[in-house]
């Protein structure tokens, strides 16, 4: 995949990634008005994290195992072994989430005392018992986790990243329709409900591209195939590394529910405002080099190999370096803006804008380790991420034990943070001892970052000062002050990073230039 392509594909991905993000976006903001930080919101974000585990480890996992092999039935099988090949792994795919759906519904009075303690000790009677049934409900929707996840692999695997990246608009729009118009009526049950009709919906909206490449379903389920033998081989190290993310979220969770009612609310609020820049920009760019990086290390091709992966960091530096400063400056408007109203008052602002804080350091190392893990995949190297992201776990969970008991909810946030930190450290002095990164050109680049960066911060800090004090504080006018310093920093870290000689950014914004150039013709 050409620099060109890979720029075309990022930017599709990017676009449909912010679409899809300002619903989620409204989503969060729905239910936060509607529920409050309250039961309703726990048990959402106690769901949800249950099932993202599953979401997020299986649709990682798949697109780092199933592709690679796919592309090479694509390249070198026939049509019938391809088809074969996909449906075997469909349909056991399909088999193991039904198997989870029936363990989530026998065992879901114990998963919620494993972990979501507190709602058996810090809620009502009622409230343990409906978090108890919601949980068994929402295992339902891993059946259509599984199917999204083959068929967004199936379509990567062909180069159509398009329709799977747009899959979570609809999703979005089926829960913030039903938070919109039904959402007080019948209350966390039917939110979760929501959830589920959502899953399906971003299951079948891939099928009609599936079929349009000449799949056809057939039912096959044949555990002996070398094929899958040698994908469950190396599915399981990636599972795994792919689940740390998720379990250290479900780890704060777990601390949180012993916090009393809301906490786990707040902390999801001010954790969806961190990953809302780097799920964005840092997925998209994982997604698309990492074909690069695999096709780039099965030529042996080195130099080209080391120029791409540190490509790809630094543009994860250059867009989510700024996006921290400027969270962690205007996190008190940027809370109030999009939560403060309804059920969701001050002083829940104030606590989500501290976890805010704190969150936000590790987003950018959320972006890098995701990249490097990715390096370690193509270079046929399970292990090291694996190590690493059982290292994350027990350090978060140290980190989670010492630093609730000193600061709260806040320390949750901030153990999370440490934790990426360190791993992603440990991640890059690994990978650079097996393949010596350019780490010259990455340090450089990293330092002109930050430098730009606090500028920039210097500058919104005061912007934003200013600008609180002369507006008032009405939402509408914070709203409006929060606007102005955003675009006023933007413009102010753009002018400063110009003068710094950055590749990436001359490169891309070179691309796009010629792009707009195109398009006014």
């Amino acid at each position: 995949m050409s620099k060109k392509q890979m720029a075309k594909n990022t930017a599709i991905i990017v676009v449909l990634m912010i679409i899809s993000k300002i619903l989620g976006f409204g989503r969060e903001s729905l239910i936060a008005a509607k529920y409050g930080a309250s039961f309703a919101s726990d048990i959402y974000v106690f769901g949800m994290g249950m099932t993202n585990i599953l979401f997020t480890s299986i649709g990682s996992s798949l697109s780092t195992t199933f592709i690679p092999m796919l592309c090479d039935f694509i390249e070198n099988k026939t049509y019938e072994k391809r088809n074969y090949f996909v449906n075997n792994i469909m349909n056991i795919t399909l088999l193991i989430s039904v198997i989870l759906v029936l363990f989530g519904i026998a065992f879901g009075k114990y998963i919620v005392l494993i972990f979501a303690p507190g709602f058996a000790t810090k809620y009502s009677a009622a409230n343990y018992a409906q978090a108890i049934e919601l949980t068994k409900i929402m295992f339902v929707s891993l059946v259509f986790v599984g199917l999204q996840n083959v068929l967004t692999g199936v379509l990567q695997a062909h180069g159509e990243f398009t329709v799977p990246a747009s899959t979570p608009i609809f999703y979005n729009i089926v829960v913030v329709l039903y938070l919109a118009f039904l959402g007080l009526k019948y209350g966390a049950k039917g939110l979760i409900i929501s959830l589920i009709i959502a899953s399906f919906v971003q299951a079948v909206i891939q099928i009609p591209k599936y079929k349009s490449m000449g799949y056809r379903y057939k039912l096959i389920i044949d555990f002996k195939d070398e094929s899958i033998k040698k994908m469950f081989h190396l599915i399981i190290p990636v599972l795994i590394g792919a689940s740390v993310a998720q379990i250290n979220f479900l780890i704060d969770r777990f601390f949180a529910s012993n916090a009393g009612e809301g906490a786990m609310a707040m902390l999801n609020f001010g954790n969806k405002l961190t990953i809302f820049v780097y799920s964005i920009f840092g997925f998209a760019l994982s997604t698309v080099v990492y074909a690069n990086l695999s096709k780039l290390s099965a030529q042996d091709n080195r130099d080209e190999y080391k120029s791409t992966l540190a490509s790809a960091i630094n543009m994860i530096a250059l867009i989510i370096v700024p996006a921290t400063v400027g969270m962690m400056i205007l996190r008190r408007p940027l809370v109030r803006v999009a939560f403060e109203r309804g059920a969701f008052d001050s002083k829940a602002a104030v606590v989500t804008a501290a976890v805010l804080l704190f969150y936000s350091p590790g987003m950018v190392f959320y972006g890098i380790r995701d990249i490097l893990g990715r390096a370690f995949y193509s270079i046929k190297d399970t292990k090291t991420p694996t190590i690493n992201g059982v290292i994350g776990i027990v350090l978060n969970i140290i980190l989670n034990y010492l630093l609730y008991m000193a600061m709260g909810i806040e320390g949750l946030a901030l153990a999370t943070s440490l934790s990426a930190i360190i791993t992603t450290i440990l991640l890059f002095y690994t990978l650079n001892r097996k393949i010596a990164l350019d780490m010259e050109r990455i340090l450089k680049t990293f330092l002109k970052v930050i430098v730009a960066a606090a500028i920039m911060g210097i500058f919104v800090f005061f912007i934003n000062k200013y600008l609180s004090a002369a507006l008032g504080a009405s939402l509408i006018k914070q709203f409006a002050g929060l606007i102005v310093s955003t675009v006023l920093g933007m413009i102010i870290y753009a002018a400063v990073i110009k003068r710094m000689n950055i590749y990436e950014y001359n490169y891309f914004m070179g691309y796009f230039m010629r792009k707009l150039k195109i398009s006014k013709r």
